[in-house]
């Protein structure tokens, strides 16, 4: 019989001085983490790949030990190894993070925990990972779509969806705000300051030469057709990457530079801002494992566009909360959903508005929190 508290190392990419949704995701974790040490016996250590010891979390009591590897696979791994000869609970943020430990994991030395975040855990799934998913003691992944393609691929894991929700730090609204006051203004893709109207179609997401599956081209390829018939609509891609200059050249070559902003990376206030600044929400997606951004445009009551058969079904509600599109290559459903939501305004402010409704009822922060709750509580 084990003496003692029971120990449980998370081994994460990292949660505070990473950003991205999965860091998000972590900064929950870590927090339903201290909370049930308080509760039950048993030690926390946290291990983080690429960040560093003074990127402890500072809400971490002293009783959790922290360490940070800065990217070093070496100094993971032979971590990862000391720690297994006290048989501990693993959890991993990332299935890539347990592969130092496959051979314990596959000879049930030890069952660890996996989150599984998107089309890695599924589409382009390498065997080792397979074997990883398959020998876990529980899956948790981010939406039921990614469990169900896992599935599709995996024929037997122990997997539960655990959706996410808003992060901890993204201030959830108690009523749909009001339009702010201010203006705001950007360079369009021609290089002119612009103020931004009362039409503004806004994506947020990585601009990234090899991740051209967001949406942004395929809004680009319909937007002169939408421009002709909405003279003052305006379309926002907001997010960091190295794709920004290809971007904003495509849409000078389709004569529409002057309503195009290719904004970048914003700083948190004036995201938030802008989210309730735009009419729409529209990031036609295929790539979503679940797609915090939605979440976000939804916490300020705006009507979002998504795709089909992505992670956007676990939070579009088609015609009741926004709108799905099956193909975002086929112009034409791309351009009757922008006509719809554009042509419509009381039909979109009411999308907005229950999706605002349905962010409160499943996808706020504590809602997250309190299903990783259950399932570690299940498993402690």
């Amino acid at each position: 019989m084990r003496k003692g508290p029971q120990k449980l190392i998370f081994v994460m990419t990292g949660a505070w001085a990473t950003p991205g949704g999965i860091a998000a995701e972590n900064r929950h974790t870590l927090r339903v983490l201290t909370q049930l040490t308080l509760k039950h016996s048993f030690r926390v250590t946290v291990l983080s790949f690429l960040e560093r010891d003074i990127d402890r979390a500072p809400f971490l009591p002293a009783t959790v030990m922290f360490r940070g590897f800065t990217g070093s696979k070496l100094r993971l791994a032979l971590a990862l190894w000391r720690q297994a000869f006290a048989r501990p609970l693993f959890v991993f943020d990332h299935v890539t993070l347990a592969k130092p430990l496959l051979p314990l994991i596959v000879l049930h030395g030890i069952r660890p925990v996996i989150f599984a975040h998107g089309s890695e855990s599924w589409k382009r799934i390498r065997r080792v990972n397979r074997w990883l998913f398959a020998n876990a003691m529980l899956v948790l992944t981010n939406s039921q779509f990614t469990l169900r393609k896992m599935r599709e691929r995996i024929p037997h894991f122990n997997g539960v969806a655990c959706p996410l929700g808003l992060a901890p730090e993204f201030e959830s609204n108690s009523q749909p705000p009001d339009p702010s006051t201010e203006p705001l203004s950007f360079a369009s893709a021609n290089g002119e300051i612009r103020f931004l109207g009362e039409r503004v179609c806004l994506l947020v997401g990585r601009m990234h030469p090899r991740e051209r599956e967001k949406g942004h081209y395929e809004l680009l390829q319909v937007w002169p057709e939408i421009v002709r018939e909405f003279g003052n609509a305006q379309l926002v891609f907001a997010g960091p990457g190295d794709d920004r200059t290809s971007i904003g050249r495509v849409a000078r070559e389709r004569g529409v530079g002057d309503s195009v902003f290719v904004v970048g990376e914003l700083p948190p206030e004036v995201l938030r801002s802008l989210y309730t600044t735009c009419y729409a929400f529209t990031m036609p997606s295929k790539q979503e494992g679940f797609g915090l951004v939605y979440l976000e445009a939804m916490n300020a009551a705006k009507p979002c566009l998504g795709c089909r058969d992505d992670g956007a079904e676990d939070i579009i509600v088609d015609g009741e909360t926004g709108l799905l599109v099956r193909d975002p290559k086929d112009a034409d459903e791309v351009t009757a959903a922008l006509r719809r939501l554009l042509g419509n305004p009381e039909e979109a402010r009411t999308l907005g508005r229950r999706g605002f409704e349905r962010l409160h009822q499943h996808f706020t922060g504590a809602h997250l929190q309190e299903r990783l709750r259950e399932q570690f509580v299940r498993i402690l």
